[in-house]
């Protein structure tokens, strides 16, 4: 079965409902500093194997492994963004800043914003071109 649709027709309502996202995995030439980058970030990785090394994200993982383990081996992820989900509107500006005192790039200054839901929201790029999100749903009282 084709995973493609044919051209020119619409395409297709899944038949099925994603609940979550879980598992982001990044591949870096730059492996070392990459690790250093996330662990000044998180804390030190709950995961290692060989040369793959893992943080935990709420109910998921954060894996980094090196580009050469990759797909595309002679890049950087290309595009590549998640999204960190922290407990309090607050923790979106305290996680940005320190996103950026590790030398993350800002993208998007933290704000209350409309994104699916009333939230705290807030980007970085971190040095290696990865685009992280940072966001808080707002409490009921303030989505009225």
């Amino acid at each position: 079965m084709s995973r493609e649709e044919p051209v020119g027709k619409e395409p297709s309502s899944p038949s099925f409902n994603i609940v979550g996202l879980n598992y982001v995995s990044l591949y870096f030439k730059e492996f070392e500093e990459a690790i250093e980058f996330y662990t000044k970030a998180f804390g030190h990785h709950t995961y290692k194997e060989g040369e793959i090394y893992g943080w935990p994200m709420g109910s998921t993982y954060l894996t980094l492994f090196p580009s050469r383990n990759g797909t595309s081996t002679d890049s950087n992820p290309c595009n590549t963004e998640f999204a960190i989900q922290v407990a309090t509107p607050l923790e979106v500006d305290a996680l940005y800043n320190h996103l950026l005192s590790l030398g993350a790039k800002t993208c998007m200054i933290p704000e209350d914003t409309w994104m699916y839901e009333p939230m705290r929201f807030a980007c970085v790029d971190d040095p290696f071109g990865v685009r992280i999100d940072i966001y808080c749903p707002l409490p009921k009282e303030n989505n009225q």
